[in-house]
């Protein structure tokens, strides 16, 4: 499945990662405890406002080689 995602969405994914580096900075536990929170507060809302795209430009275009126009090739 494939979905679409827009600059909102991937200033909430920035985000997070920015404070999941936070963490190594913060040493006082509760501050890492809030960081992780705000972190998942924004990875959840991202993932609930994902849009899955319109199922005729899920279908990737049909490759294949007829039998016919198969090769074989000796090394």
């Amino acid at each position: 499945m494939l979905y679409t995602m827009d600059e909102g969405q991937l200033l909430r994914v920035w985000t997070a990662m920015r404070f999941l580096g936070e963490i190594r900075e913060a040493k006082d536990p509760t501050a890492q405890s809030e960081i992780i929170t705000d972190t998942q507060i924004l990875l959840t809302a991202f993932v609930l406002d994902l849009k899955l795209l319109p199922a005729d430009r899920t279908n990737p275009p049909t490759l294949g080689t007829h039998p016919v126009q198969m090769v074989k090739l000796d090394a």
